[in-house]
């Protein structure tokens, strides 16, 4: 995934779909330098995002899941909330075998609270990676 935002425009919050990869990084990297966080941008059933939610030292491999049903529960109160992606910050790390189950974990754990995990991006020393892509699941975005 390249990505360079100086050429990429960033979605506007609650105007602009959230339509790829490129898309996601460039409002994460709204968030730049980051330390060991979880984010998450929950999406409308249009796929545009209008707030950015950071937990700061998330140090725990798990620490998303927390975030997670932090959406739910905002989703619980509001019902905008269709569709979420996530980021997990790992300054000198990169994904691990155990990303797979906590992808496949995290987008059932959506799916039960009626949400659709769109993206996961593990942000560390080789750039932005998604551990979906570990076993061939292919992207989620919409076309």
């Amino acid at each position: 995934m390249s990505h360079d935002p100086a050429l990429y425009p960033v979605p506007r919050g609650g105007i602009d779909p959230i339509r790829c990869a490129n898309d996601a990084l460039a409002v994460l990297a709204l968030g730049a330098p980051y330390g060991h966080e979880s984010i998450a941008i929950p999406l409308d059933h249009r796929r545009r995002g209008s707030s950015v939610l950071v937990v700061n030292d998330t140090t725990e491999a798990d620490a998303m899941f927390a975030v997670i049903d932090a959406c739910l529960a905002a989703r619980a109160s509001v019902d905008v909330i269709d569709g979420l992606i996530l980021a997990t910050s790992r300054p000198g790390g990169d994904v691990v075998a155990d990303d797979v189950h906590r992808w496949l974990e995290a987008s059932d754990q959506c799916a039960a609270g009626g949400l659709r995990l769109v993206e996961w991006f593990v942000l560390g020393r080789r750039g932005p990676r998604c551990p979906r892509e570990l076993f061939g699941e292919p992207p989620r975005w919409r076309r």
